[in-house]
Parts: structure tokens; C-alpha cells; sequence
């Protein structure tokens, strides 16, 4: 379970910066660095709709696809600490894992 910092602000789930969903979904399978990942728990905040009521969550079950970074145990990160960037996303793909490390 990690702390996530999230700077996706125009994400469902961000709040100041935290994450409040319940689990995070990191993909990239065949990532080789950090932009070939992505957030796939991602849910583009639309102009006037209702983000999440719910707090930032201290720690969160991250499921990881990126095999090949360093903080990935069986497809689990055990990272303490990750952060997640994507200024102005629309599409999960547009967002990153800072913290892989081949």
C-alpha cells in the first residue's frame, strides 16, 4: 500500500492533491520509463459535474502492470510513496507513474 500525490487535477478522484480512490490501477505492461505508464483508475473530471466526496486515502492498494519497474512485487507496487502526473488529462494515457524505475 503507497501514499499517492496526484497533480491530475481535473481527475475524479483528486482531492488537494490525494487520491480518494479506494485501489489505483497503474498500467504499462512493456514500460521501459515512466511517461510509458499510465493511471488507468483515471476518470476525467468534466466542467460542473460532482468530483469525489470522499477524503484522500493515507495508504491504497496499487495493482501494477509495469513488470519492469523496480517497486513492482507480482503485480503489486510496494512503494511507499508514488506520484502521479498528467496535467490536463483526457484519457488515462495521459497520465504517468512518476515513480517507476526500470
Amino acid at each position: 500500500m503507497a501514499n499517492i500525490v496526484c497533480t491530475v487535477s481535473n481527475c475524479y478522484y483528486n482531492k488537494r492533491e490525494g487520491c480518494t480512490a479506494s485501489a489505483l490501477d497503474v498500467d504499462g505492461e512493456r514500460a521501459d520509463e515512466s511517461r510509458s505508464t499510465c493511471c488507468d483508475t483515471f476518470i476525467e473530471q468534466k466542467p460542473g459535474a460532482k468530483s469525489s466526496v470522499e477524503e484522500p486515502k493515507s495508504e491504497t492498494d496499487i495493482k501494477c502492470s509495469a513488470v519492469k519497474c523496480v517497486y513492482n512485487d507480482n503485480k503489486k507496487c510496494d512503494a511507499s510513496r508514488i506520484v502521479v502526473n498528467g496535467k490536463n488529462a483526457g484519457h488515462p494515457e495521459e497520465t504517468c507513474c512518476s515513480t517507476f524505475k526500470s
